[in-house]
Formats: C-alpha cells, structure tokens, sequence
C-alpha cells in the first residue's frame, strides 16, 4: 500500500481525541467504538464495525503505519523485523530452569500487529483445540463454528505447484492464502519424517487434523507479498470510509469508567498520549471499549485500570474498579528447548543467500517477477506428533501428561527451515556454513505464568513471566521433543547428507551441537544442559483474559464481554480458553470475526 492510504492513517491526536483538560460534557470528541490496538484482532474488527456506516469507529495503535516496510513486505525476511522498531521488544523475568536467562519476547508494534511481523503461517491448529473449547465452558467456539470463521476471512489463491486442495478453503474473503513450493532440504525434511513413520498431509487446515508432516500455507498475496491482517483488511477502500478513524503512534494508558445505577463500572472511553510524560487526551466511546492489546498489552491495560486482582492492584496502589481474579492468570506459552542445527554437506540448503551477492538477486528476482526463495517462508515444512507415538517415544522417558485437546491432536511440532537460522535469523552464521534447522516446540506445556504489572505507567513494559519447565511433564516433553528431532535428522535421506567430518573432540553446547549426538544414548544431564542454554520462546502468548461462563475461572464471558463490567470486551489471543496446538495467527482472525457479529447482531 502507498501514499493513497497513508493520508487516511492519523498521526495528529487533536484530528480525533480531545485534550484533558478540555474533555467534559459534550466537548469530548466520541465515537460509537473505540478499539484499542489495531493488531491482528484490531484491524479485523476495525473493517467488519465499520461496514455499518451508522456507526463510528476509532481504532489506535501504538506503533507506527505497516506501510513502506519493506521486509514485511517480503515472506522470507520477517526475522529482519525483530527487535526493530515494529518490534514491543518485551523479555521475560529471569527464567529460573533457564539459567535464569530473560527471554526476548517478540510481539508486533504496529499496525497488524505480530501478523505484519511474524513467520507468514496460516495454521488452523487441531479441529479438537475449539471442541474442548467449548467444553471449558466457552459455548458457542466450537470447531464448526470457527471453522465457518476462518473460511469466512480467507481467500484462498490456487497454486499449480500445490497440493492443497481448495474446497477445504475460502474464496471471497479479504485475507489472501496461498500454498509455498519447497525447496530441495525441506523436500528431505518430508522424506525423513514419512520414513519414520510420520504420514504426509497435503494440507494441514481440513476437518482430517494436523498429525502429520507437509508444507504450510502462508499468508502471501497475487504479488507474493505478506497479507497482514492491516493489508487485508484496511486496505484503502476500508481507510476511506468517514465513518472509520485508524490513529497511530498513540498509546492507550488507561480506560474511563462511570458506575451505572446499579453501580457496575461502565466504561466510557480511554486516555491516550504519544510519549510517556506528553500531553494526555481523551475519547469517549458511546457504546463500547474495545481491548485488542493481545495477551501481554491487554491485561497489562486492564490492571493499570482497576479491572483485575485486588490484592494485585492494590500491592501497586490502583483503584479497584472491579475485582477480576483471571485477568493477567493462565498464561501459556509456546517452550522450545532451542533451535537444533544439523550441519550438512555444501549444495543441499538455503545458506547461499546470507551473501550479499545472493541477497541482492534474490530481492530483484522477487521484486521484478515475485519469485525466488524471498516469494516463500523460511518455515516450510511443519510436523505435527504425539509425544505417545509408539513409532517416536524413547524408551526411557519420563512420565508426560496428555494435555492434548484430543486423540488426533498434537502435542509437540517441529518447526523446520532450509538454512542455518541462528538467534532466530537475527545473526549470519559463518561464511562456508552449510545447514538445516529443525525447531521442537511445547505445544501443550502444562506449566502456566502471568501478567504483573511493573508500575501502573504504561509505558513501562509488564512482568511477563510464563514459568517455562515449571513440571517434571514439561521437561520430560522437552528431552522427549528433542530426541525425536534428532532421531529424524538421522534418517535417510538426511543423513546421508549430514556432515560429521570434524566432530568436536569433546561435548560443545553450541548450536551444532546436535549434528554429532546419537538420540538413543545422549544423556538426559546433556541434553538438559543443551536446553538451559538455548531454550527459548516459540512465541505464541495466550489465555491472559480468558473466557469462559464463570468469573471465578475466566475474565470473560463467552461474547468476550469483562465479567462485571459493562461497556468493555477483549478481543485477541489473550482470550483463548487454552493455547492452540500450532501457529494461532488464523484463530486470532477468526475470533475477531466473530466478535463483529456478535457486536453487530
């Protein structure tokens, strides 16, 4: 999108907010909703609100416009996003069974959000995740409702090259999906898995499930670039509708409560500014405030508030509004215990394109003709299991709980990428480096964490802690996770194509370290002390407001209304009644579309 959109993107707040000490009675500029956050759930929201054009709608964003960024733009570079100014560049507190390292938590600031920042994956996650869903008390999410969803907000662009078969996909709606080729290391990573026993799905997002092996979707437009949730669904058609005011670069800091005469808080607009200590300003919202922060923003926003635990709103001296015990509990969180590299010998990966030579032909290769590998995702193949796999499972693990949604639904996914990817591509590996990355991820962790606030300031950021390795089931997942990695990087036809020409004379804990381990007598103490050392995120927060029928469980309530309060929903991943078994972008849109009917009916 150029300059044709950007005029209707804000920046000046007195063009839609009032100033403080001038907001009383009628002068308070209103609007019927304000949104708050115009991240994957915001800007959904944001278009289906005001496709009524007798209501208004204010939507706010933080972070700055999507437009002209030109790594999010093309698939292959989101890593160059991270830490970057689109980047909330949030950490964790100091984990304890990770050497009490903090670990970086990478979280969209901008409009989009993380889909204008993130790895380009449309996953629908398992069909159980949404029944037990419903069976946690939130009627009305089930698997036939969201799948409606998610073929209501999709587009689904064909591809010869593709096995999808598009029936099981949506062709009318805004956000663009389409299947990626693979290239030859990831083709391996398929055959490796499918002779370990592993079956090949054609398409992860059909009623059959995710248990299996195969090539993702991606959100890549006609032109084979990122379809964000901004691109989709503000798109300049959208942007110029009077009735619909987008603003960025503007912070919320706290949201306005009355008491209705019953005496429930009601809330009735926000106060916003543009850096910490500038001037503040105030909308007022006639009929409702939105709250689409995602799972770290939102409860932080809510507690700064009065909206959540006394005894934690009060231990930070804020007015209690209305005690929500849930609000900043349940936090879950993707765990990996690091990515494993695997070295391999020359002409079989991706890693000529950290040259600059390469990088160069493969931007004017993408941007003259939208081919090449900056066309695709550096995750190309996924691998959806069960830890209980009697094909996979080691003989001498520890106890796991199934935490599974159901039978066929995974509890552990093993991200893949043609090319050495280290410190989450952020950092070129060394010239002559030849490898794959395979990355196990926790899908189901049993351990849960929350959300502090720090200070009431919005501007500092909230104590994230998620607990990561909280349980002996967590570890032993993890050491489980990653022998099976390294079990499949032994069989043909990657291990033919590994090379274990210089092994390390003794142990070496860096990132290769897996290339020269055999999965069967590799000690749990090594592979623990492989984890302390590289466990990481793999991103994914959810569940910090989550819903459900009772306030003594759930924040809020199946119309993602606050329990107790009036005026004020949620509208992210941070109401997820649990974490999904993958890549939650297309559920988070899904759960933004059902919102708007809802508001709307």
């Amino acid at each position: 999108m150029g300059s044709a959109s950007s005029r209707y993107i804000l920046t000046e707040v007195p063009k839609y907010a009032t100033p403080v000490a001038e907001a009383r009675g009628d002068s308070c500029k209103t609007y019927d909703y304000v949104i708050v956050g115009g991240g994957t759930a915001g800007c959904v929201l944001a278009s289906r609100l005001s496709e009524d054009p007798n209501v208004t709608v204010l939507l706010l964003e933080a972070g700055k416009s999507h437009e002209g960024i030109l790594p999010s733009r093309i698939p292959l570079s989101f890593t160059k996003l991270l830490n970057s100014e689109f980047d909330w560049k949030f950490s964790t507190t100091p984990q304890e069974k990770l050497d009490g390292r903090r670990i970086a938590w990478a979280r969209g600031r901008v409009l989009g959000g993380s889909s204008t920042i993130n790895a380009v994956i449309y996953h629908r996650c398992a069909p159980e995740d949404y029944d037990a869903w419903e069976k946690q008390g939130a009627t009305g999410w089930g698997y036939e409702t969201m799948k409606r969803l998610f073929l209501k907000a999709e587009k689904y662009l064909p591809e010869a090259h593709s096995t999808v078969d598009p029936s099981h996909h949506g062709d009318s709606g805004p956000w663009k999906v389409r299947g990626v080729p693979l290239a030859p290391a990831s083709e391996t990573i398929v055959q490796a898995c499918e002779n370990a026993g592993i079956r090949s799905l054609p398409d992860f997002n059909t009623d059959e499930g995710t248990l299996g092996v195969g090539a993702f979707t991606a959100f890549i437009d006609e032109k084979s670039e990122r379809s964000s949730a901004a691109t989709a669904y503000l798109h300049p058609g959208v942007l110029q509708r009077p009735n619909l005011t987008v603003a960025v670069s503007i912070t919320t800091e706290r949201i306005l409560f009355t008491n209705d005469a019953d005496g429930t808080p009601r809330a009735t607009g926000v106060v916003v500014s543009t850096a910490d200590g500038a001037p503040k300003y105030q909308v007022r919202a006639a009929k409702e405030v939105v709250v689409c922060g995602g799972a770290i923003c939102s409860p932080q926003l809510l507690l700064a508030s009065g909206i959540g635990p006394a005894a934690h709103l009060a231990e930070r001296n804020v007015p209690l509004v209305r005690n929500v015990p849930m609000v900043g509990e349940n936090l879950l969180a993707h765990f990996s215990p690091g990515a494993m590299l695997f070295r391999m010998k020359p002409g079989t990966t991706w890693d000529y394109l950290y040259s600059p030579t390469s990088t160069i032909v493969g931007l004017l290769r993408w941007l003259v003709f939208g081919t090449g590998p900056l066309s695709t995702i550096g995750g190309q193949v996924g691998v959806f299991v069960r830890s209980d796999d009697p094909r996979l499972r080691s003989p001498s693990r520890g106890p796991i709980a199934d935490l599974s949604s159901g039978p066929k639904a995974p509890d552990i996914e093993l991200a893949t990428a043609p090319m050495t990817v280290i410190a989450r591509g952020t950092v070129n590996p060394p010239p002559g480096t030849h490898g794959i990355t395979m990355g196990p991820i926790l899908l189901k962790p049993q351990s849960k964490g929350t959300i502090r606030l720090q200070s009431t300031n919005m501007w500092d950021p909230p104590l994230i802690d998620p607990n990561y390795l909280a349980t002996e089931s967590d570890m032993n997942l993890a050491l489980e996770c990653m022998r099976i990695t390294m079990r499949i990087a032994r069989l043909e036809p990657i291990a033919s194509k590994l090379d274990l020409s210089n092994p390390p004379a003794k142990p070496v804990f860096d990132e290769f370290w897996p290339t020269y381990q055999d999965p069967d007598t590799v000690s749990d103490e090594d592979l623990k002390t492989w984890l302390r050392k590289w466990g990481t995120t793999a991103w994914h927060p959810t569940s910090t407001v989550k819903m459900g029928a009772s306030p003594a469980t759930s924040a809020v309530d199946t119309e993602l209304r606050v329990h107790g309060v009036h005026g004020l929903r949620v509208v992210d991943a941070s109401v997820f009644p649990d974490q999904v078994s993958g890549h939650p972008c297309a559920a988070v849109i899904a759960i933004a579309e059902r919102a708007a009917e809802l508001m709307k009916s």
